[in-house]
């Protein structure tokens, strides 16, 4: 975790045994994100302006907002609120960035940047505390077929 001018921000980077095609594909595959992203769908359009979310069990939306950016295969830039429980709820929207780059024919640097918190918010903790987690199953999974367990 680090801040920018005061506010916090959570960067991450992670090295993943699979094209940058496929970590993409990954990334908002509605099929794929059940089994790295504690169970949620992700349901949307990857075309800037368009609405997306991450759906729970019974129709839960767990995290929505908007695609604000993207150059496929290379950037991910969408709007974070949360709403996995009470204590995010009432949280403005923070900033998601995925930033993808091929770092060999096999293999994808993959770095996520959540910035744009207000203050240090219950969004900021519970989202600093599932990234690597979620992120380390989506490698696991890309590299075996596999997801932990966990999630």
């Amino acid at each position: 975790m680090s801040s920018t001018n005061g506010t916090p921000r959570f960067d991450y980077e992670i090295h993943i045994g699979a094209p940058v095609a496929r970590v993409w594909h990954a990334l908002a595959d509605g099929e794929m994100t059940p089994h790295y992203a504690f169970g949620t769908r992700f349901e949307g359009r990857l075309v800037k302006g368009a609405p997306y979310a991450f759906i729970a069990d019974g129709a839960f939306r767990a995290v929505d907002g908007e695609i604000l950016d993207l150059q496929p295969e290379r950037r991910l830039v969408m709007s974070w609120r949360a709403h996995w429980d009470p204590a995010v709820e009432h949280d403005p929207p923070s900033r998601v960035t995925y930033e993808l780059e091929s770092t060999s024919p096999l293999t994808t640097r993959l770095r996520l940047t959540h910035d744009q918190f207000a203050c240090d918010s219950a969004t900021h903790t519970g989202s600093a505390a599932s990234w690597p987690l979620m992120l380390s199953s989506l490698k696991t999974l890309l590299e075996s077929g596999t997801p932990f367990p966990a999630t």
